[in-house]
């Protein structure tokens, strides 16, 4: 088993893929699909002939799976994406692979698909939460062309903001003043994903598919950083995706917040793409983590101490700041004005 690749409770970690048509999702599956990496994946993708799998690379195939010589599975969604990740955990378990024992899981989205509703079934479908982990989003941006589709299509939006990892792929074909603009932009819209620049998608894949939203080593950083470059709840927003933070050095009362959150999740589940928090609450010796995908809301004690200053950043669009920093002014038991 490749090393970090279960969660501590054994559940398999799995990774979104996503980026518009012609972002470079194909090449990268192509990469985890015919490299020696050493890791064991299971690659679920729309159609197998997309991926071009080399027939010298194919150990055995059936109707529903082909396995490859470097330790990696893929499989294409037949219908209903809950289904076949059963079915293709259940042949796990049952030892149905041989030697070819997949350890992680990642899923390919639709070039015109939103990630928040696939990394909710996998949170909410009971069989695949109890065996499944959500490892983070990874979404690719054609360096040339996604500033115009950010313009133009609100899924190329959803698929920037919902992103753990950015990788701004096929850099070559862009001059270093243009891609210090587009990423400057990138960051607007989402201040919590770590950037990548890559031709071809050339990237160290354990970096892209390693870790997990749950790892507490990520969540100083990824807030941190975000929370430093991103305007606070007053600043203007126009109609796109854009990240908002919001800072308090008083104690939250934690029951305020929780409710506040859950308001925030159902009321704005469309707006809101993405949140993370960490926040000293009455009563609590450690931080308190705060992360949310979609509507899945999860909220817990983290390892790390209390904050000097609570932070929470938000990802999402037509953000109602006005709605959102009266929240704020309750859970920290401020008067409204």
């Amino acid at each position: 088993m490749t090393e970090d690749a279960l969660t501590e409770d054994n559940r398999v970690r799995v990774t979104l893929l996503a980026g518009f048509l012609g972002s470079g999702k194909t090449t990268l599956l192509n990469r985890i699909l015919s490299e020696p990496h050493g890791a064991r994946y299971a690659v679920i993708v729309n159609e197998f002939g997309e991926v071009g799998i080399d027939g010298s690379l194919v150990v055995g195939s059936d109707e529903e799976v082909v396995e490859l010589n470097n330790g990696c599975l893929c499989c294409t969604v037949r219908g209903d994406l809950a289904e076949t990740i059963v079915n293709l955990l259940a042949r796990r378990e049952r030892k149905l692979f041989g030697k070819l024992q997949f350890d992680q899981i990642v899923i390919e989205a639709s070039g015109l698909a939103s990630p928040g509703p696939i990394a909710q079934t996998l949170e909410i479908v009971p069989e695949l939460a109890e065996r499944v982990v959500l490892g983070g989003i990874l979404t690719l941006a054609r360096a040339s062309t996604i500033e115009s589709e950010l313009k133009e299509f609100p899924e190329a939006e959803e698929q920037v903001g919902y992103a753990d990892h950015l990788i701004l792929n096929a850099c070559d074909l862009v001059n270093e003043t243009d891609l210090e603009r587009i990423e400057a932009r990138l960051r607007e819209r989402n201040g919590l994903a770590q950037l990548h620049r890559a031709v071809r998608a050339e990237l160290p894949l354990a970096a892209l598919l390693g870790g997990s939203l749950r790892d507490a080593a990520r969540w100083n950083d990824l807030v941190g950083v975000a929370a430093e470059h991103a305007p606070s709840a007053h600043a203007a927003h126009d109609q796109s995706v854009g990240t908002v933070a919001l800072r308090t050095r008083g104690m939250i009362d934690l029951h305020r917040l929780k409710m506040w959150l859950q308001f925030l999740a159902k009321d704005r589940s469309h707006e809101i793409l993405r949140l993370k928090g960490l926040f000293s609450c009455e009563g609590f010796e450690r931080a308190v983590v705060v992360q949310g995908v979609y509507q899945w809301l999860e909220l817990g004690p983290g390892e790390q101490e209390p904050p000097e200053e609570s932070v929470l950043v938000l990802i999402g669009r037509n953000l109602n700041m006005e709605q959102i920093e009266r929240g704020w002014q309750t859970i920290r038991g401020e008067a409204l004005s």
